[in-house]
């Protein structure tokens, strides 16, 4: 089993995208895979109830934690994907740890996740764009991280910071998870600053960066408004799945997953 993190420091970089999408795909391909929305805003379980409906829990994912068992706080979405669905209640759960001592802080989801991951392939943690006690502990749980790195220039430079986070959790902690790599987001081949900013990745961080990358496509935000669909004659649905898979599987040969 591997969890996986897709982070970044900056909001708006398509991580949350990239971490439903994820699920779909591995899910689709025969893997048990787990998606936790460890985010208060809950946009991970929003995409979800568009395509599933509304997703109930018979206990929030704050109210786990503190019992360190995530078995009610899980709703099975088909026959190999389950999600921990998001709560707003989830922004008050780290003021209940300011007397809890630093390490025990950071590996609270990780002990959790350690109970269910012999039910799954692939667990998946979405995160707020923070450096804050839910990205502490996806991080602390992590096996691998993936950055999605939009093409502007705020982009970049939100990468050096979340290269400088990671960096530092590995230093201070001595985490052992690993960076698969850097996925540039919302490419447009037409736009000369996309274009730069992605030769300048490339020339700067070279095979760090994915050979795939992701483009802007307007099926993404209707999948996220009216649900995920799957219509093989439609030829957006086919293109853009076609598009995320290849990033996926990127990913996963990266991981050591795929040959």
């Amino acid at each position: 089993m591997s969890t996986l993190v897709f982070y970044n420091y900056k909001g708006g970089v398509g991580k949350t995208t990239m971490s439903v999408l994820a699920a779909d795909h591995l899910s689709r391909s025969g893997k048990r895979t787990l998606l936790i929305d460890f985010d208060p805003q809950r946009n991970a379980t929003q995409f979800l109830e568009a395509s599933y409906g509304e997703i109930k829990t018979r206990q929030s994912v704050e109210e786990a934690l503190k019992k360190n068992s995530l078995d009610k706080s899980i709703v099975k979405l088909d026959n190999k994907l389950d999600v921990i669905p998001g709560s707003w209640k989830l922004s008050l759960w780290p003021s209940s740890l300011e007397k809890v001592p630093q390490m025990s802080r950071h590996t609270i989801l990780k002990q959790a996740i350690s109970r269910v991951k012999s039910n799954y392939d692939y667990v998946i943690v979405d995160v707020p764009p923070t450096t804050s006690e839910f990205t502490h502990n996806a991080v602390f749980a992590a096996d691998y991280v993936v950055i999605p790195v939009p093409a502007q220039r705020s982009g970049y430079n939100a990468l050096k910071d979340s290269i400088n986070y990671l960096t530092g959790l590995k230093k201070d902690f001595g985490l052992t998870f690993k960076v698969s790599g850097f996925v540039l987001y919302l490419v447009a081949k037409s736009n000369r600053t996309n274009q730069t900013i992605a030769k300048e990745l490339r020339d700067n961080f070279g095979k760090s960066v994915f050979s795939n990358e992701i483009y802007n496509r307007d099926r993404v935000t209707r999948w996220s408004d009216k649900g995920i669909t799957h219509k093989k004659t439609d030829t957006h649905d086919k293109k853009t799945h076609e598009m995320y898979s290849l990033v996926f599987h990127e990913m996963l040969y990266r991981m050591g997953d795929e040959d």
